[in-house]
């Protein structure tokens, strides 16, 4: 008998939609947060702990939230989800691929390197050194600025000045920067990749947003759109290049070229799950179920498609 963990901050939309997902197959559920979870590393055994209780019956563990933290943290939340793979357990997605994902610097290196286009990048440490840089670049275009390590859209703001770059609260001193691609009116596309062992399913949306932030989060209109040939493809690949069995991919269009502005290795679904009749929880949650068990050691198997 199969138990699905869950780990989430909190148990809203997409708990619940999956909670009646995992019903339906007569799956129970459990949720937690990585930050109540703690290991036990004693006398050559393994283990995850919840609330001081042992995790032992776990079969299935789907990644909802990463929380933030120091880089102890972080870390350590990375590897619980190792741990449970080392014990045989269904993680989705792995600590392998969200550690690709959740950092984007890394992701762009990954991205230019399969030659796959993105915004022109930067990666400064320094407010001295970035402001230099920022100067130079500004005579070009304008910038955005992204924490690497963030989600829906906070705390992204565009550069047009310097006056900009020095409103941004930054405990990092870590600056990536890229060439803010602008479109008329505000616009990406998001496309939602589910793949299991025998096949892949594709959800897409053009997201309309109130300012250059289009996340559904942030108050941006979902609109239905068909994925021709070269979007298909260009977010197949994306996600190929991360082996991420879900994911979602964010592409915004510059005359005849795709640029992949982001990978979403732990996706919402909520927006495109109300333009669509499908019941996207019931597809990731047959994905999830349909990825095999791993062996004993942190080698990443690829997904088939």
């Amino acid at each position: 008998m199969r138990k699905v963990l869950v780990l989430t901050e909190q148990k809203g939309w997409h708990f619940h939609q999956l909670e009646k997902s995992f019903l339906k197959k007569q799956i129970k559920m459990e949720s937690c947060n990585l930050t109540d979870m703690s290991l036990s590393l004693v006398e050559n055994e393994n283990k995850v702990f919840a609330n001081g209780n042992e995790l032992n019956d776990i079969t299935d563990v789907l990644v909802r939230f990463i929380p933030n933290g120091t880089l102890e943290e972080i870390v350590t939340y990375l590897n619980i989800l190792k741990v449970f793979k080392m014990k045989g357990v269904n993680v989705m997605n792995s600590a392998e691929n969200i550690e690709l994902t959740v950092d984007k610097s890394l992701t762009t290196a990954l991205l230019n390197q399969k030659d796959i286009y993105t915004p022109q990048t930067w990666v400064i440490r320094g407010i001295k050194e970035t402001k230099i840089l920022v100067k130079k670049l500004l005579e070009k275009h304008s910038l955005i600025y992204k924490p690497i390590f963030g989600s829906q859209g906070n705390d992204v703001k565009k550069i047009e000045n310097i006056q900009d770059l020095e409103s941004i609260i930054n405990n990092t001193n870590i600056y990536y920067l890229q060439e803010f691609l602008h479109t008329k009116p505000f616009h990406d596309y998001r496309v939602l990749v589910i793949k299991n062992i025998n096949q892949q399913k594709i959800f897409s949306m053009i997201r309309y947003g109130k300012s250059y932030v289009s996340n559904f989060s942030k108050g941006a209109k979902c609109m239905p759109v068909e994925l021709d040939t070269k979007l298909t493809e260009t977010a197949l690949s994306a996600a190929t290049v991360f082996d991420l069995p879900l994911c979602g991919v964010d592409i915004i269009r510059q005359g005849d070229k795709l640029f992949v502005i982001e990978i979403n290795g732990i996706p919402a679904w909520k927006g495109l799950q109300s333009i669509n009749k499908e019941n996207i929880s019931d597809i990731i949650v047959d994905a999830f179920l349909s990825v095999p068990t791993y062996d004993a050691n942190l080698s990443i198997k690829p997904i088939s498609q």
